[in-house]
Order: structure tokens, then C-alpha cells, then sequence
């Protein structure tokens, strides 16, 4: 009896040792696992679901935006307005294709620009490509009057190069053997009209101007003004115009180069500007340490204002000299992760940007600093006129000032810590200034800029009671009422 108790025993601690070592085996094996899906890992082979810190990446892609686009189409309505009317048209894509409409909110109405299958048709014809209703290749829309639209349409056919301009290539080609072969498409150009549903190939297509970034150009087009080596410059009107040709059908780098070999005579206008005390530039924010001196000749835009008679031009010069240094390490898109340093203020320090609102007379020559009795550290702008810009229109984009003549310059300053904003006018012969407009309130205050009305009243954004109200002032700074 004994014996077999014992032999028992020893059967049930067998199983129970054999247990044990299957466990830490079967332990074993999982951890083993895991290490061999964190190597995978981080030998970039694809990722194991399921294991100790992995990630289901392949799932998160399908939901990615550039995936969900593919799948979703048009949800909301983007109008652009039609010079010269009161109608507006918009693109619309579904499962059926993209659809142009155009639509007339005074009456109410809203139609299709285009039949899609007969405009596919006349493309398929003068292009020799085929198209078909539900996949039309029309890029750029464009209306030139109420009535008129321009559009592009890429070929599927390399576009043709003159012997010429063959050479020069290959001997860039050569001189840079990164460059890739150029395989540049043909393009159509059309016109349409809306009317009469006629279109029109244009052979003699003019591109619309491609005004540069730095270009601040003046209201009546003879001015315009620029930041180089951190002063100001001007050009005349007749010398953009040929900057302007230059850079015609060329965009980006090939239009900043192309501008590079036209001569104009350029006018320095200051001469006192400095690194981190400049009249424009970026003052290296947004461009790493390499790019912002290899950049540093290269021509800027400057923060002017202009006067609608184009006689007088107002800007804020900002001095960062003894401000504090602020950094962000490029680590994507280079070879080697590349530094960008740029002047930054801290809350609480002592050294602050220090602004100065100046009024350059064009005749005269001569610049005028606004003397304001300034709060300490407190920030300025230029009060400009809104302006409306119908997206086709190939003008350049302006600021100007709020007042109606050059004598005038509207401007606002506002405390360091926002718990103060005036709205005040300078002579801009004198610098002498007028305080239209005083709000005050006990903590930070949001603003916003003060719009003029044709009658001279001026309307006035305030958190004065709690609530964000529009108000109603006179010229003279009278408080008539308040609107909302």
C-alpha cells in the first residue's frame, strides 16, 4: 500500500516538474519571439502585429489623409468670384467625375459650365489624347471677364524643343550630372465661352504675370520697393515690367533665376540698416544658418504700407539686436541635420523686439520716424485699408493705407502684456500723433484691426464689457454706438 502511495507521489511530482519546465520553455519561446520582432523592427523589416510595443502601422496608412482623399470626394463648397458680376462658380467631384457650376445667387440659379462629354470630345480632338466625360484633364480655370474663361490641359506628349534651347540643355546636362532628363509635357491652352459653349485652342498664349515675393509694388504701378542686405530699395515700374517678362511661364527656382539676368537700375534708399535692426527680410526665421547667408544679396520682401496717391510708403522697423536667440535643428531633408537660429521673445525678459513706425516721403527722399510717447516694449502695425482680391486676377497683392490722402497714417499700438490697445493717427510730415481710440481692460485682450466706412466713421472690434462687440465711432475718436 505504501509502495504504490509512493509510487503516486512520484507519478504527480513528474507531472508537476514536467509542467513547470513546459511553462518556462513555452515562456521562453514567446520572449525569444518578441526580441526577433523588435529586431525586425528596428532593421526596418515589416512590423509584427500583436507583439510587446508594436504598432499596427499598416492599418493606421489606410486611414492616412493622403489615403481617406482617394476615397472621399468633394464635402465642402470653395467659390471663386467672377470679376465684373455677381456670380461665383466652384468645382464638384463625386463617383460620376468632376463637374464645373457656375452660380448666380441674385437669381438664385446655379449650372454647369461645361457638358462634360462634348468638352471631352473637342479635347480629344485637338489634343489626340483620349478623354472621356468622367475624367477631364482641365487645370487652372481662370475667367478673364464675365463671360470668358482660359483653362490648361497637359499632353500625354513630351513638349517640343527648338535646337537652341536642345543645346543649352544638354550642356547644363553635363555640367550637372544629377540633373535628371527633362521630360517636360506639352500644354494646350483654351478658351471658352460660357454663352455660347464655343471653345478655342489658343496658340499665342501669353501666361499671366508671375509678380515675385519680394515685389512690393506701389498703387498706380511706378514704384516698387524691396529689402537687400537689410536696407530698402527700389525699381521703377518699366524695370518690373521686364522682371515680370522674364519670369513669365517659369515658376519657382526657374523664375527666380530667369529674373537674375535682367539689368535694372536699382535705388538704395537707406542706408543705416543691420543684421537683427533691418527694414525687412525674415532675420533668418524659417531658413537654416546656411540658406539665410546664402540668401543674404539676394532681394526681399519688406513690410511697406502704401499711401493710395503712391506718394508715401509706411513700415515698422523691428530691432531684435539684444534679443535672445532661439533655435530648431533640421533633421529631415538633409544629409546632415542642419541649425536654425533666429531672434525669439521670452516671457519675462528684459530684452524685448523694440518697434518704430517710419513714413518714407518717395519726393522728398526722406523718412519720417512717428513719435508716439511709447509704452515700454509695446508692439505696432500699420492700420491698411481691406482689400479684395478676385482670385484670377493677376495683380499684385497690396497693402495701403486706411486714410484716403498721404498726410494721414492710421496706425495701432499695443502694451507688452495686452491689456492695452490705441488706435491713433500720425502727420506724416511731423510724426506728431492724435489718440483716436483707447482700450483698456484688466487682462489679455484680443483685437482686431479698425475698418473705415466711406463716411469717415470707423468701426471697432472691443472685449471692453466681456463680450467681443462691434463699435461705431466717429473720425474724431466719438463713441456713436455700439452695433452688435
Amino acid at each position: 500500500m505504501n509502495t504504490m502511495l509512493n509510487d503516486f507521489r512520484s507519478y504527480i511530482t513528474s507531472l508537476a516538474v514536467l509542467a513547470i519546465l513546459g511553462g518556462v520553455a513555452q515562456l521562453s519561446a514567446q520572449q525569444q519571439e518578441v526580441e526577433i520582432r523588435l529586431e525586425r523592427r528596428g532593421s526596418g523589416a515589416s512590423n509584427v502585429v500583436g507583439g510587446s510595443g508594436s504598432a499596427n502601422f499598416d492599418l493606421a496608412a489606410r486611414f492616412a489623409p493622403y489615403k481617406i482623399q482617394e476615397m472621399v470626394h468633394s464635402t465642402t463648397v470653395s467659390p471663386s468670384w467672377i470679376e465684373g458680376s455677381e456670380r461665383f462658380w466652384y468645382e464638384w467631384e463625386n463617383s460620376d467625375g468632376t463637374f464645373y457650376n457656375i452660380v448666380d445667387p441674385v437669381r438664385g440659379t446655379k449650372s454647369q459650365l461645361f457638358d462634360n462629354d462634348r468638352i471631352a470630345a473637342e479635347l480629344t480632338r485637338i489634343t489626340l489624347d483620349p478623354w472621356d466625360g468622367q475624367h477631364l484633364p482641365i487645370r487652372n480655370i481662370r475667367f478673364i471677364d464675365e463671360n470668358t474663361l482660359q483653362f490648361d490641359v497637359e499632353s500625354s506628349q513630351d513638349e517640343d524643343i527648338d535646337e537652341e534651347e536642345e543645346v543649352d540643355t544638354e550642356e547644363e546636362e553635363e555640367e550637372d550630372t544629377d540633373q535628371q532628363e527633362r521630360s517636360d509635357k506639352k500644354m494646350y491652352y483654351f478658351e471658352y465661352d460660357v454663352g455660347t459653349q464655343t471653345l478655342r485652342e489658343l496658340e499665342d498664349y501669353e501666361s499671366p504675370n508671375n509678380h515675385p515675393g519680394w515685389a512690393n509694388v506701389s498703387p498706380d504701378g511706378e514704384t516698387v520697393v524691396f529689402a537687400r542686405n537689410y536696407n530698402l530699395w527700389m525699381i521703377s515700374g518699366s524695370d518690373y515690367e521686364l522682371i515680370l517678362d522674364a519670369r513669365r511661364g517659369e515658376s519657382g527656382d526657374e523664375a527666380d533665376e530667369a529674373e537674375e539676368d535682367v539689368e535694372v537700375e536699382e535705388i538704395q534708399l537707406t542706408t543705416d540698416g543691420e543684421e537683427f535692426y533691418a527694414y525687412g527680410g525674415s532675420g533668418g526665421r524659417g531658413e537654416t544658418n546656411v540658406t539665410y547667408e546664402e540668401n543674404m544679396d539676394d532681394r526681399k520682401r519688406a513690410g511697406v504700407v502704401w499711401s493710395k496717391d503712391s506718394q508715401k510708403f509706411a513700415l515698422v522697423r523691428r530691432d531684435q539686436r539684444e534679443v535672445g536667440d532661439l533655435w530648431v535643428v533640421h533633421a529631415v531633408g538633409n544629409k546632415r541635420p542642419e541649425l536654425e537660429t533666429y531672434k525669439y521673445d521670452m516671457p519675462g525678459e528684459e530684452n524685448v523686439t523694440q518697434s518704430e513706425l517710419l513714413i518714407y516721403d518717395l519726393a522728398a527722399r526722406n523718412m519720417v520716424q512717428v513719435e508716439d510717447d511709447p509704452w515700454q516694449d509695446q508692439m505696432m502695425s500699420v492700420a491698411s485699408d481691406r482689400q479684395f482680391v478676385y482670385p484670377d486676377s493677376d495683380e499684385p497683392r497690396q497693402q495701403v493705407w486706411l486714410s484716403d490722402n498721404s498726410d494721414e497714417l492710421w496706425f495701432t499700438r499695443t502694451s507688452r502684456d495686452r491689456k492695452r490697445t490705441d488706435v491713433m493717427i500720425a502727420n506724416a510730415a511731423t510724426g506728431e500723433v492724435q489718440t483716436i481710440i483707447e482700450d483698456r481692460l484688466n487682462t489679455y485682450m484680443e483685437t482686431r484691426n479698425v475698418e473705415k466706412l466711406d463716411n469717415g466713421d470707423l468701426l471697432w472690434w472691443s472685449e471692453r464689457d466681456g463680450w467681443a462687440h462691434i463699435y461705431r465711432y466717429g473720425s474724431d475718436g466719438t463713441l456713436k454706438n455700439r452695433l452688435t
